[in-house]
């Protein structure tokens, strides 16, 4: 029985998310404990109250390059920060508790433009991706 394209594109996004998200994490790791330090102490008083609800720029950035990478039709039109707020909506949902369907379902709405938003699928692919990251 041949495969269905759907599926076929939909396992190949998931496989390119995993694999531009694995690639970002090794090339994100460093043992320079310096530029954390640096970071850390000259991050605002604003930035750092709401640290814990907002995800990280580099995670944040990761998730924008595997989106780009993994579903180029949801990504076209997008800038970065449209693409980094799905992340951080999501990220916040995750923390609030939120049900998996409910935020689900909620990615499918976050990623609407014109007539193309994700499928179900790739809102899980997204959901997965947020999840791991935040």
């Amino acid at each position: 029985m041949p495969l269905a394209s759907g599926t076929v594109r939909r396992t190949s996004a998931a496989i390119a998310v995993s694999t531009s998200l694995f690639a970002l994490l090794i090339a994100g790791c460093s043992s320079d404990d310096k530029d954390t330090a640096a970071s850390s102490t000259s991050a605002s008083p604003a930035a750092q109250t709401s640290g814990a609800a907002v995800p990280d720029n580099a995670k944040a950035g990761m998730f924008v390059v595997s989106y780009r990478s993994a579903f180029p039709k949801l990504a076209e039109g997008r800038s970065d920060a449209q693409i980094a707020e799905i992340f951080t909506a999501t990220c916040k949902d995750i923390k609030d508790g939120k049900a998996e369907d409910a935020i689900v379902q909620s990615t499918v709405d976050r990623t609407k433009s014109g007539q193309t938003a994700a499928t179900k699928e790739e809102a899980q692919a997204i959901y997965t991706t947020a999840k791991y990251l935040c």
